[in-house]
């Protein structure tokens, strides 16, 4: 991952890329925005999509009722950590 610099220039704030090794900048200067697009794009390994409908139906066709608990009860233990770290 890239150090960048935080650069003030006329009032505007800009971040540009600084390579140690190399001791020199990288060409443009990006904006805040365009900064954080960058970081998550290089941070997120996968996309995970999730549709509420499908797990509740794939839990539906669960056999046993005491198997079909213990999943939701996890499912919903999961979202309430989820909803505590927000």
């Amino acid at each position: 991952m890239s150090n960048y610099h935080k650069i003030i220039l006329n009032g505007q704030v800009y971040y540009r890329g600084f390579d140690e090794t190399t001791g020199y900048y990288e060409d443009e200067m990006l904006t805040e925005k365009e900064l954080v697009e960058r970081l998550l794009e290089d941070a997120i390994g996968s996309i995970i999509e999730i549709d509420k409908e499908v797990i509740e139906r794939v839990i539906n066709c669960i056999p046993s009722s005491f198997q079909r608990e213990m999943v939701q009860n996890y499912i919903n233990y999961l979202e309430a950590v989820v909803e505590s770290l927000e």
